[in-house]
Formats: structure tokens, sequence, C-alpha cells
């Protein structure tokens, strides 16, 4: 089949485009990631259709503007107006929510079968949750408009744990027009660890230290106990506290992140907001017990597992049930001796290759259902 995949940056879809082009699909990839950082992630220089150098304008007017409204408008309709018009026909059209508007369109024009890629909550649930964060700025409605009408033009909505079904199927949408299937995890980057003799933490978390994240809770829960904790990511919306048992460390490549698996205990993600975070198959695969909200699709990862021990999910967004379900890991941790390689059955199930054979099952279930509907 021909397969059009739009995307801005990597995200998953770089990885989804590898795979289906592994599995013998004549894939068109469209971001604005370099040609040469696609082509490293195993995508074919055939397939690689990257728009960085007629980006850099509008990439510089969202770093220069701050991540403006106006920048982001700008650069949206810039990728959807190109996409849309030199595209070729194709079979299958996957495309980025929000981003992607008019290529949508064309391509259900042409016949195609349009998936929409969709990260998080639906985005009226999602308003909701972070609306509650102090001095959270509403998202624009240009912004939310435009992910409704790609919800109700996309045959099918691509997500990746079943709370986010939930939350699309409150707001009125068909559960069979919701294609799940969790993320994978690149397994030449992460993969069983020791814990360090020494230096090491009992908490980390990875990624934006953010009220999304629930930063302000684990600057609670650290000022009250004396676990420490590690953060590896860049400052978002809430100050880093100046605690001793508490270490920040600026945003490091991919390639980097396993040496800060190894100098923890467990894993961390009470988050207010997600879809499913990618952190917490990289902390499995490296051998660590995650802690998490019912908001971050851990829950969708124990059908992986034989023991679900592995995943505590916190009864409640509170001090107390963050405390229960970090004692728990801890106990857990303590047990682990040597290399932490209780994440080798689950491994083959969680990587991007597994992710890629799900994708083309719904791929091809989709096709069925339209086939003989």
């Amino acid at each position: 089949m021909k397969i059009t995949i739009a995307a801005s940056h990597r995200f998953h879809l770089l990885d989804l485009a590898r795979e289906l082009e592994n599995h013998g699909h004549d894939v068109n990839f469209y971001s604005y990631v370099p040609k040469k950082r696609n082509v490293s992630f195993g995508l074919s220089k055939k397939s690689v259709k990257s728009l960085f150098l007629l980006s850099i304008p509008f990439l510089l007017f969202v770093k220069i503007s701050k991540n403006s409204d106006l920048s982001k408008k700008i650069l949206y309709s810039f990728l959807d107006l190109y996409v849309s018009y030199f595209s070729p026909k194709c079979d299958v059209f996957i495309g980025l929510g929000t981003v992607y508007l008019k290529a949508f369109q064309k391509a259900k024009k042409q016949g195609a079968m349009t998936i929409l890629e969709w990260g998080s909550k639906h985005i009226d649930v999602q308003q909701e949750i972070l609306s509650k964060i102090p001095d959270y700025k509403k998202q624009h409605p240009f912004f939310t408009r435009r992910s409704k009408i790609g919800y109700e033009i996309a045959d099918y909505i691509a997500i990746s744990s079943n709370h986010t079904k939930d939350s699309f199927i409150a707001k009125g949408i068909h559960k069979d027009k919701l294609l799940i299937n969790p993320y994978g995890v690149d397994l030449k980057m992460f993969s069983p660890t020791k814990l360090c003799d020494k230096g090491f933490y009992d908490l980390l978390i990875v990624g934006g230290w953010s009220y999304r994240k629930g930063a302000d809770l684990l600057t609670k829960f650290c000022s009250k106990h004396k676990y420490t904790l590690l953060h590896v990511g860049s400052i978002v919306d809430i100050e880093f506290p100046e605690l001793p048992n508490m270490t920040h460390i600026d945003s490091v490549n991919q390639k980097e992140l396993i040496k800060y698996y190894q100098k923890a205990k467990v894993f961390v993600l009470p988050s207010r907001e997600e879809g499913l975070a990618m952190v917490q198959m990289q902390a499995l695969v490296c051998g660590l017990p995650i802690v998490c909200s019912k908001d971050t699709g851990g829950r969708d990862l124990k059908k992986f597992l034989s023991e679900e021990k592995w995943i505590i999910e916190m009864e409640s967004f509170d001090l107390e049930a963050l405390h229960n379900s970090i004692e728990k890991g801890l106990e857990i941790s303590a047990q682990q001796k040597g290399i932490r390689d209780q994440s080798k059955e689950i491994a083959q199930k969680l990587d991007w290759t597994s992710y890629g054979n799900r994708y083309q099952e719904n791929i091809n279930t989709a096709i069925f259902k339209q086939t003989y509907a």
C-alpha cells in the first residue's frame, strides 16, 4: 500500500514510518526533522520528505516568539498546506491531530483511509484538567476547533491507552472509531540495568518539570520525606526546589538516559494528564518498578506483564496515595539483586517492531470493516 504519514517533529510517527516501511509499504514521511536525522532512526532516504529547510523561518519565529499562538498557527498552516498540495495520492493517510486538516480533507476526497494520530485525552477533557493548573493559559480556540474538526473528518483516531479512549467516548466519539495501540521503546538504547553501587537515588522522574506531570505533588512529598529524587528534563511552569534531597539535570539525549535509569530505584510519574508516557516503557525495560497516577497509561502496560506488581498505580491524586505507592515500589526495588532483568519477558512486546505489527493489524481490521461494511 501507499501510505503517507504527516508529522511535525519526530514524536512516535518516525518510528511508525520505519515499521510500516519494514512491512513492505511505500511510505512517504513528512516532517520538519532533518533528512539525516530521519535516516539515523532507520527510515530509508526515499521515504523521507523533510521540510526542514523550508520550515526554518517558521521555526525561528516559534522560538523568538516563545511558542506564541500566532507562530504555531503559521507553522501548522504551512505544514498542512504543503502536504495537502504536494503529497501524492495514497491508500492510507496518517496525520498528526491539530497540525493537519486540509491534508486530511484532500486524502479523503482522493479515497484514502484516514487515521488521525492523537497523543492525549480528548481535547475538551484535556482542557478541563489543565484549566485547574495555576496560571494556566487556556488554549486558543483556533487549535481546539481544528482538533475537533480533525476528529470528525478522520475515519479513525489512533490513541495509546484505555483511559484516553474513555475520554473520547465520554465526548460522543464511537468506540469503533478508536484504534488503541501502546507506543514502543528502542531496545538498542534501553535494556536491563544494575543499580549503581553509590550515588543512586530513591526516585527518578524524566520529562518536563511541570504541574501537568505532578511536580508540585513531588515537591511537597520530598519536603515532607527524606527520599532522594532525581529529575532529568526541562523546567516548564514550576520552579525546581532547592532541597538537599532533590536534584535536577537538564534534558539529555535519549541515548544518555539509560545511565540515569541506572541511578534510580523507582521511577515515578504522578501526572494529571498524559496519553501514554513513553518514559514508562523505558523505565520498565531498564528494570525499574513504576509509580504512576491513573492518567499516565501505566495501567495499559500491565497486560504485557506476568506480574502486575511492577506498575503501582496511585489510588488517588494526593500525598498519602503517592507515599503508599512509593513505599511499595521501594520494597520491590529492595528485592532486586544484580541485573534488573525482570523486564526481559516483556521487552519484545514493547519494542517498536511490536508496535508496528499492532498498527498493521489495526489497518487490516479497518480496511476489512470499510470493505464489508
